[in-house]
């Protein structure tokens, strides 16, 4: 499942989402596994400036390099952005994949607005 993450970066509407293909490309660029980054307390510990940049690459439906990835982060920073605000959205991208997060009844937790 997919689901677009819609959030401003630098001014600009964007959506972000996750299939597999796109979630184990990003698990190879930080290299260590989703599941452990959305354990108890292991999303905190893994979000660093490389899974920010890793996060927005591979989740932009037209696939950044790490270098363009970089370059977008560092515009939305000087453009008055934050990181976090990036963060959010690739948390909640990969929510809304589906492939993580379940809840007590076994249904995928579903994005809302």
């Amino acid at each position: 499942m997919k689901k677009d993450i819609v959030f401003k970066i630098c001014g600009k509407d964007t959506a972000i989402s996750y299939n597999i293909l796109r979630l184990s490309k990003f698990e190879k660029a930080i290299g260590q596994s989703l599941f452990f980054v959305m354990s108890a307390g292991g999303v905190l510990k893994a979000m660093d400036i490389n899974f920010t940049l890793a996060g927005l690459a591979y989740g932009l439906k037209n696939e950044l390099t790490i270098a363009e990835a970089a370059e977008l982060v560092q515009k939305h920073c000087d453009e008055g952005g934050l990181l976090d605000d990036i963060n959010d959205a690739i948390y909640r991208a990969i929510v809304a994949s589906g492939l993580f997060i379940k809840t007590d009844a076994g249904e995928t937790v579903k994005e809302t607005k």
